[in-house]
């Protein structure tokens, strides 16, 4: 072995421990960087000279130490796992945020009971019946009704402004994804441009790609490959959005269908394909991932109303007649938690409205003669808008775009947040049935409303849902709204913090293997460096025997 090719071998060490240090370093100084996977240096022979032909295998003497990878230290199985557990985690939280932001709108946990308002209304009608000629009584059932009518519209249009929130948030996902998209399709020409002699791997611009992966799991259902000139090809809920050369962008449209409520749907650009198919999440089909869908599924894709529970006939464009049960048609809302709790609410509302302005306006006597004149003081026709004591009714609730001339005789096929309380009444409450007295004759009292009034609180009402079976009061019906919320707020509550649990299992899994460790590379820096003095040593040594040669020959 010549001492000139020994001289080289201490060079050798001497390079491979000073990028071996400078690798630790990097670690070192990466420590708390997010995303940031440890580099491991993996040395080997640079080559080796061959001199002779042995027996049994070839003379050779090697030619020094070299790096042969610096490899970022990570588990791919464990990223595929905690990117699936990422999807879920997101998905259920989302979902759980939605629940607590209904229960927190019914005020159910602040005090601000809807069910007080809809008790003191029953309490009200129920002292009128007592006494339905009081005038206090009277006056007590309309500001009683004003109070639950606004507290229920209230609630209906938080959920409404709610669900445009979240409407909101549909876009800026959007907008995310394709912006994470993109910064993929960028790395992927990178790491393939730097990588492309082999020489040296990419492993900080791998660690954004990554990070990024790690991100895109949060808004849906995410996979990967990468092919053979290291560019990554990403799906999002089973299509393309990252490919070898494009970026197949999202968009959130207004379609004709949704003008209405300006909600949007999730497309693709480049095809005529909506990202959902409409199907709610489903843990056994894996499908239950990603905050995109949740947010979707919690708005819906509709404002919920009472006409939701109701079976429904229409005639298509055909001219053929379609139909379906009170089942089939809460279906529309039904995924929705947002929409199917708007339904139920306005449900319960419609069904008091409807009871109430119902009593008020029955004309049980066709052959009442009285004489009566509206507020303009033009006479009502004989027999019509007149109460079993043969007085003049006004409606309790008229809908918000009704003149001031219109004060009985409504349409009340229509939503909460379409009411209001008869301004006629507002103003003096004593003409709610015209208290109940007849103007000829002031014992001719309508009694048999008033209680009948008192008791549409105590009677059943309906079920819950088209697909439940007992039928409740109102009250009990509101109960079985909270109640239902409630429990469903719990499920996604446990099932979000399973899914964290899950998640916080895995990348604790996953820091092990590719997380840095302060200790570990401590160790290995004293290791490098006293290899790296050893190298010094040993060239020193060859060095001087080198220049001692050289003198004596001289």
């Amino acid at each position: 072995m010549s001492l000139m090719s020994a001289l080289y071998r201490g060079v050798s060490g001497i390079q491979t421990s000073q990028n071996a240090l400078n690798t630790t370093a990097h670690n070192l100084a990466n420590t708390d960087t997010t995303g940031y996977t440890r580099q491991q240096v993996s040395q080997g022979d640079m080559t080796y000279l061959k001199f002779d032909e042995g027996a049994t295998s070839p003379k050779q003497t090697g030619l020094g130490v070299d790096i042969m990878q610096v490899r970022a230290v990570r588990d791919y199985f464990l990223d595929l796992q905690y990117r699936s557990s990422n999807g879920k985690s997101s998905y259920y939280s989302t979902n759980s945020e939605v629940i607590t932001e209904i229960n927190t709108l019914f005020g159910e946990l602040e005090g601000e009971e809807f069910q007080t308002s809809l008790q003191e209304l029953k309490n009200a009608f129920i002292e009128l019946a007592k006494n339905s000629t009081d005038a206090t009584n009277e006056n007590t059932v309309i500001t009683k009704a004003q109070e639950f009518l606004t507290r229920a519209q209230d609630i209906y249009n938080g959920i409404s402004d709610y669900q445009d929130n979240l409407n909101e948030q549909i876009v800026d996902q959007v907008e995310a994804i394709n912006e994470y998209a993109q910064q993929i399709h960028d790395l992927n020409i990178q790491i393939a441009t730097a990588e492309a002699g082999g020489i040296e791997t990419a492993n900080d611009l791998r660690d954004k790609r990554d990070l990024i992966l790690d991100e895109l799991s949060s808004y849906g259902k995410v996979e990967y490959t990468e092919d053979a000139f290291k560019y990554v090809t990403v799906l999002f809920e089973g299509e393309t959005l990252v490919n070898h050369g494009f970026v197949n962008e999202m968009e959130a449209v207004i379609e004709d269908d949704d003008v209405s409520t300006g909600f949007y749907t999730v497309r693709w650009k480049s095809y005529d394909m909506d990202v959902y198919d409409g199907t709610a999440g489903n843990a056994k089909q894996g499908t239950d991932k990603g905050s995109l869908r949740a947010l979707i599924e919690a708005r819906g894709t509709k404002r919920g109303t009472f006409a939701d529970l109701d079976a429904y006939s229409y005639e298509d464009d055909d001219g053929v007649t379609q139909s379906g049960t009170a089942s089939e048609n809460f279906e529309n809302v039904d995924s929705s938690s947002l929409a199917s709790v708007q339904a139920l609410l306005d449900n319960l509302v419609n069904g008091i409205v409807t009871k109430i302005n119902t009593l008020l306006n029955h004309t049980e006597d066709d052959d009442v003669t009285v004489s009566q004149y509206d507020e303009n003081g033009d006479a009502l026709d004989t027999g019509t808008y007149l109460s079993s004591a043969g007085v003049y009714y006004y409606d309790l609730f008229l809908p918000i775009d009704s003149s001031e001339t219109d004060y009985h005789g409504q349409d009340i096929t229509y939503t909460c947040s379409n009411l209001k309380i008869n301004k006629i009444l507002l103003e003096q409450p004593t003409k709610i049935n015209n208290g109940f007295v007849s103007e000829k004759n002031m014992a001719d009292t309508d009694q048999d409303t008033a209680d009948a009034l008192a008791a549409i609180f105590t009677d059943e009402y309906e079920t819950l849902t088209p697909d439940t079976l007992t039928p409740l009061t109102f009250s009990d019906y509101y109960i079985g709204i909270v109640n239902a919320y409630s429990d469903l707020g719990a499920i996604y509550k446990n099932m979000s913090e399973s899914a964290d649990v899950e998640l916080d299992n895995v990348e604790a899994a996953r820091q092990s293997v590719a997380g840095v460790s302060d200790s570990e590379e401590l160790t290995k820096m004293i290791r490098y460096q006293n290899a790296y003095n050893a190298s010094s040593r040993y060239f020193n040594v060859v060095n001087d025997m080198l220049e001692n040669l050289l003198t004596q020959l001289a």
